[in-house]
């Protein structure tokens, strides 16, 4: 049987915090197509710092069927707070990808994910002559210098492996016009180059009920919820946010009535709770990360849900996955990200724009949305209006599979 294999170094499973696209992406190839599908993700976890249970010792890889495709962990090496440990880690899991691709049989199709960057699977892939699709989540090492990437070898490198990528692809998908109008200036033939959103699974997300044990005994159960589930990094700019806060909570007598709640994980959460305790904010709480499979079910207890990244140009290109979570469960939305991200928000009408920046203005704002809650169902039902017409991912991947077939045939 013809093979597709879908490679994405941070690519996880649902019982994993993080996002589960190419996951998903593997599963519904298997299921709507007659290709064998396996789907290759590095063994060591970026959220626990370990690798799996299933490479332990010496044993390199593991292979279970997941569904109905496979699931290929690879072992990599260990980083913890180290740029060049994690440049390591990326770097042997892009070879020991290549040295498998060039030893695999009936591989018709490979779509490699980016980030991160790698440049050994891209030759592979084209040495074996298989039909390569790129996959572009973010534009490194765009948003890595603006985020102050200095290291020269390491920019060149990236800039270089990324250039050979948009070239030696045969297709190029990524998630925002911004990215596609990015990538389009790099390649010379422009309609190799489509959009295609993250969006979400609107089968989880619909028809659930609370489940309210998830949440009994917390001290933020019974208020006004602010909820955010994802990475606590330095791109977050959560900081910002808790600047905003203390400034709304002096502006609000009644502020110990809303819940400020922070779900997940980062390098810069022990940091973030270190600057709640310092501002006494007896309304922000941190919670620990959750499998992705219990996004849904945490989202649903929130009254308003919250997104937020640093404030700077490339970041106008992004639309994160949030936001269609968000709007799939009727929730009104805070963006925080400037750019397309608040465009689709203020397009939909399912939310408002706050620039956390500026603090004291910012708290204003902050304060003019949470007291107005009459507004919170229409702003949650235009939002999910939108989602169902531009984020359903089951309308998503269905285009992706032609497109794949398509490639596959020429």
């Amino acid at each position: 049987m013809s093979k597709i294999i879908i490679i994405n170094h941070y690519g996880i499973t649902p019982e994993f915090p993080g996002a589960t696209k190419h996951y998903e992406i593997s599963k519904y190839f298997s299921e709507y197509s007659d290709y064998d599908i396996e789907f290759w993700i590095c063994g060591f976890n970026h959220h626990t710092g370990k690798n799996h249970d299933n490479l332990k010792g010496f044993k390199l890889q593991s292979k279970e069927k997941t569904e109905n495709f496979h699931t290929v962990r690879i072992k990599s090496t260990p980083y913890r707070k180290s740029a060049l440990a994690r440049q390591i880690n990326i770097t042997v899991f892009d070879i020991i990808t290549a040295i498998k691709i060039l030893f695999s049989k009936d591989v018709e199709l490979v779509l490699l994910s980016s980030p991160p960057v790698g440049i050994f699977n891209t030759w592979a892939i084209k040495l074996k002559h298989i039909k390569l699709l790129a996959d572009i989540e973010d534009l490194w090492p765009m948003f890595l210098i603006d985020m102050g990437l200095k290291n020269k070898f390491a920019i060149k490198y990236m800039d270089y492996s990324m250039n050979e990528l948009y070239k030696l692809a045969d297709q190029i998908i990524a998630v925002s016009d911004g990215m596609v109008n990015f990538v389009k200036s790099k390649v010379s033939q422009k309609d190799k180059v489509t959009l295609v959103p993250l969006g979400v699974n609107l089968n989880k997300y619909e028809n659930k009920e609370k489940k309210i044990e998830l949440i009994k005994g917390n001290p933020w159960e019974d208020k006004l919820k602010i909820m955010y589930i994802g990475a606590h990094g330095r791109a977050n700019d959560l900081g910002s946010v808790i600047n905003t806060i203390e400034r709304f909570n002096k502006l609000q007598d009644n502020y110990d009535e809303f819940a400020f709640v922070f779900i997940g994980d980062g390098d810069q959460k022990k940091q973030l709770i270190n600057q709640t305790l310092q501002k006494h904010l007896s309304n922000v709480f941190f919670e620990d990360a959750i499998p992705s499979e219990l996004v849904a079910d945490y989202l649903l207890h929130a009254d308003i849900c919250l997104t937020n990244l640093k404030n700077i140009e490339s970041f106008k290109l992004v639309r994160p996955n949030k936001l269609f979570q968000y709007m799939a469960l009727s929730k009104p939305i805070i963006c925080g990200i400037d750019g397309e991200a608040r465009q689709i928000v203020e397009e939909a009408n399912a939310g408002s724009y706050i620039n956390f920046d500026g603090s004291v203005e910012a708290a204003t704002r902050l304060a003019d949305i949470l007291n107005d809650s009459i507004k919170f169902e229409q702003l949650g039902e235009n939002g999910n209006e939108y989602v169902h017409k531009y984020g359903d991912r089951a309308k998503i991947f269905k285009n992706l599979l032609d497109l794949v077939t398509n490639m596959i045939k020429e």
